[in-house]
């Protein structure tokens, strides 16, 4: 005969109540059940578990080198049980994903369409953000977690390198740059440029800079948002530098991309949620999901 759960949980109740009568309303038993169940585990064992006094239940030596082994018995069964539950979590619930409007675009539609294979009943809400915004929005619990750029992000949240992508070069399809298989950035400088967004631009004249004092970022023109940057060069205002992700926007604007090199400079893609919450079962499946694709480097490899 081998000892049943309900007598393994009976024994560690009482070891940790230090009684029968406080482990038997703990259980929901009457003492004599409760004592019973001790009885045929001892018997099973053929060792007393617990020394009894009118006074105290105390551990028998035989007891406490048995303890830590229940005790562990039982945590792995609840965390068996409770991971199981997780799995079934997973298949159904919402996420509200904080995303910049380039990855939001260019990125997620993509990702979601292989998402909803495995996971047809999760409904995604993607909410369009500036990285300030979207920060605000995880630490509010307005979102479940963000997909933005690398940054310094405040301790109350959790930051994961999802991929690294590069800066590409954006122009017409008749611009004479177009015909090279690369370009450098002192071609690109030379160039009327459409920047996106003072913060970007900043953070890109900064890489240019620790690569040549001589690279200095001067935009004819400052946007806020990719399409409208895409537009611009579309209608012959210029061209622009933006992450590789923004190839996928290119075909209906007649515009054609190319590695910059002299430096090359990349930027980190990284998932952010909010540090000592945990996330819901279905955030969590997307979480998992994120991490086991191949992001990055898709579409340039295809241009290099």
């Amino acid at each position: 005969m081998s000892i049943s759960l309900r007598q393994l949980r009976a024994f560690v109740a009482v070891a940790e109540a230090g009684s029968f009568s406080a482990a038997a309303v703990k259980l929901h038993l009457t003492s004599s059940a409760l004592s019973l169940l001790i009885r045929e585990m001892e018997r099973i064992l053929n060792v007393r578990v617990f020394d009894r006094t009118t006074r105290q239940t105390v551990l028998s030596q035989a007891g406490a080198e048995f303890y830590p082994l229940a005790k562990k018995v039982l945590d792995d069964l609840a965390r068996a049980v409770e991971s199981t539950k997780d799995l079934e979590l997973k298949k159904r619930g919402t996420i509200r994903v904080a995303c910049s409007p380039l990855y939001s675009t260019a990125l997620l539609p993509e990702l979601l369409s292989h998402y909803r294979e495995q996971y047809p009943a999760i409904a995604v809400n993607i909410l369009d953000s500036t990285y300030q915004s979207a920060m605000s929005r995880v630490m509010s619990g307005e979102a479940d977690i963000a997909i933005m750029p690398h940054r310094i992000s405040p301790p109350e949240l959790v930051q994961e390198r999802l991929f690294t992508e590069r800066i590409v070069f954006i122009c017409r399809s008749d611009h004479p740059l177009a015909s090279r298989q690369h370009v450098t950035w002192d071609q690109v400088l030379k160039e009327a440029i459409v920047s996106v967004a003072h913060e970007y631009t900043t953070r890109l004249q900064v890489d240019l800079l620790k690569y040549s004092a001589k690279l200095v970022l001067n935009p004819q023109h400052s946007v806020s948002f990719v399409t409208t940057a895409l537009g611009m060069v579309q209608w012959k205002h210029g061209v622009t530098a933006l992450p590789e992700s923004a190839i996928s926007l290119l075909p209906p604007y007649g515009l054609v991309a190319r590695p910059i090199k002299r430096p090359s400079v990349n930027r980190d893609i990284s998932l952010f949620y909010k540090r000592g919450i945990r996330l819901t079962p279905a955030a969590l499946s997307f979480r998992e999901f994120l991490s086991q694709q191949s992001l990055g480097n898709r579409r340039l490899e295809e241009l290099s």
